[in-house]
């Protein structure tokens, strides 16, 4: 019998959730990894987990209801992964292949036939598909695309350009010839997008951001991924027929439902003749997956997109990583990293 760590959530949070119990590894159950029934599916193991701000939205009863369903108190969380295929039992995947998808964080686990069996024909490392080869490169790349709309020369702005989303978002926007603006929350955080290739970049913390947007702006594309004040100061400084995607709101997902900051000028969409929409990465996939997987990879390995990742190593340290991921202390994508070299 081998053990079987799993990430239950322990303990629902009111704000922000404590690293040391929200989250927490429990060791007591095992698993049979010769013996196992697996009923026409896989074994797989476990690489690396991702981790995401709609984590937290997840935090809540099970009977709110929610864009996802909620994490069931005491229960092992679930997220994407990629894992290795130990064994099979189904022509569609074999063993010592890598998958990806939607699973239990589980490090040992049974597994259906609804994930990706991974092609890494550029020999990347395993662990950057759960970041900009998974779903966070996607919705950079998808969001983009048919909501955004960008035409060159018009002028696009990122908050959170230091994220798994937005550090992508700033460079695929000034590939396609747009002007860049970007907001993240340090002077690190603003040297290293400066690096990607924005063209204004502020540390929202010490710049006021809509002095910042009237000076720079006006804008034709928002690509939000923090709500609140900062969509209402990006409303006040669209351009006529503006596009404002509706990523993440990070800012929120900690306030009580009374305390969530109401947008104060959305009449303006009117004025402006804006388009607001919301951005869920699985009405893209269809469409642009596979258009994704040819591009994003060859151009990563030829080094004509940067990736920045927080990489923690071992499961004990989802609790931290999270909330590192919620306050902004993590530089890009935060992944849960399970084995050395992956």
């Amino acid at each position: 019998m081998t053990t079987n760590s799993r990430i239950i959530f322990n303990e629902m949070p009111h704000g922000l959730p404590n690293p040391k119990t929200a989250l927490i590894v429990d060791d007591t159950q095992s698993i049979d990894l010769d013996n196992v029934p697996l009923q026409g599916g896989i074994l797989v193991k476990a690489l690396a987990f991702s981790l995401d701000p709609y984590m937290r939205n997840r935090m809540r009863p099970v009977e709110i209801q929610g864009d996802i369903d909620a994490f069931a108190l005491g229960e092992t969380i679930t997220g994407f992964s990629v894992a290795v295929v130990l064994r099979s039992e189904t022509p569609l995947i074999q063993a010592g292949q890598h998958v990806y998808g939607f699973m239990h964080a589980n490090a040992l686990g049974m597994k259906g036939l609804s994930l990706q069996v991974l092609d890494n024909k550029y020999n990347l490392p395993w662990r950057y598909y759960v970041g900009i080869l998974g779903m966070t490169g996607q919705t950079a790349y998808y969001g983009l695309k048919d909501i955004s709309n960008p035409k060159p020369g018009e002028t696009l702005y990122i908050s959170a350009a230091c994220g798994a989303v937005g550090h992508m978002v700033v460079q695929l926007a000034k590939a396609q010839g747009l002007k860049v603006i970007a907001s993240c929350g340090s002077d690190q955080k603003v040297s290293l997008v400066k690096s990607l290739g924005a063209d204004h970049v502020f540390n929202y913390k010490t710049a006021n951001t809509a002095a910042e947007l009237r000076m720079h702006g006006p804008i034709d594309i928002y690509f939000d991924n923090v709500g609140g004040p900062t969509l209402e100061a990006a409303i006040d400084n669209v351009a006529c027929n503006a596009r404002i995607v509706i990523c993440g709101m990070v800012s929120q997902y900690n306030l009580g439902t009374d305390k969530t900051y109401g947008i104060r000028n959305l009449w303006l969409l009117n004025r402006y003749r804006a388009k607001m929409e919301g951005l869920v990465v699985i009405d893209w996939a269809d469409k642009y997956l596979d258009e994704f997987h040819d591009v994003v990879p060859r151009d990563l390995a030829a080094g004509k997109l940067k990736y920045l990742e927080h990489v923690y190593n071992g499961m004990e340290r989802v609790g931290e990583a999270l909330v590192d991921l919620l306050i902004g202390n993590n530089v890009g994508k935060s992944v849960l990293v399970l084995e050395d070299g992956v």
